[in-house]
């Protein structure tokens, strides 16, 4: 399978790592960066063809002349101009696969036309690390085997899930920020810490480290995460307490809201 990736910031970096540690082959990967020294980093770093479009503005086009995949890794405000521009070079069974936040199948499907099969993914963060998840939906011109091959890419980097796509908002709000929200929290964490007396830096690794080795746990096959808070608070405990702490504080409403607002901001960006 021929891949073109379009854009090699931090993500689609981490997602062409992971392709090619499950074997993919390098030759038949073709990426495109803006800058002589990205591109120079880019291939040296993954073992690609990358192409720098100050060195050819024309590296875009035939990247994707060949191509079985195109993922597409532009920031949002800058796909559907891109793709646009690239429409006339797209082979026709070609894949473009898009990882922009809040920009709807409806939106790139208009940029490359009806037939052109087109797959919007959410991929998360731990992506970087083999362990993200990626949701994914398809527009009405992609087969089975087109899902297929995008979902290959993802393949050495994390799961993919298949949503509706008036699912992947939702999804962007729960996988795509949650490492944001559990950043957060452990940072909370450790502050509490350090406002009771220890030393922050102390507080800091505590934190870090718990979440980390409770984020293991959850990553075991089968985990459930109310099963495991039931099994750490011992009625009449010292976790039972905080746990219920945070309830009675309404520590639910505020994940919802959260997850509202992430939402309500994802429309933002797609109305925009």
């Amino acid at each position: 399978m021929k891949l073109a990736v379009i854009g090699l910031g931090h993500m689609n970096t981490a997602i062409v790592a992971g392709y090619v540690a499950t074997g993919a082959a390098p030759a038949a990967i073709q990426a495109t960066t803006h800058s002589i020294a990205s591109a120079t980093a880019k291939s040296e770093k993954l073992g690609i063809t990358v192409v720098s479009l100050d060195s050819n503005p024309e590296a875009n086009r035939q990247a994707v002349a060949e191509a079985d995949v195109v993922l597409v890794g532009t920031k949002p405000a800058d796909i559907v101009p891109t793709l646009s521009d690239l429409a006339p070079a797209l082979p026709d069974r070609a894949v473009v696969v898009s990882v922009a936040a809040g920009i709807t199948l409806q939106a790139i499907t208009e940029a490359v036309g009806a037939d052109q099969p087109v797959v919007r993914c959410m991929p998360n963060l731990p992506l970087t690390l083999g362990k993200g998840v990626v949701g994914m939906a398809g527009n009405q011109a992609v087969t089975d085997r087109g899902l297929a091959q995008a979902e290959a890419i993802f393949s050495g980097s994390g799961r993919v899930f298949h949503v509706p796509e008036d699912q992947i908002n939702l999804v962007a709000a729960i996988a795509g920020s949650g490492p944001g929200y559990i950043f957060h929290i452990t940072d909370v964490l450790a502050q509490a810490g350090a406002q009771l007396g220890l030393d922050p830096e102390t507080a800091v690794e505590l934190a870090r480290l718990t979440v980390s080795g409770a984020g293991a746990m959850l990553g075991e096959d089968g985990a459930d995460p109310k099963a495991l808070t039931d099994q750490i608070c011992t009625p009449g405990g010292t976790t039972e307490a905080a746990v219920n702490a945070m309830d009675d504080s309404g520590l639910q409403e505020l994940l919802v809201t959260a997850v509202h607002a992430n939402i309500a901001r994802s429309e933002q960006i797609a109305n925009s």
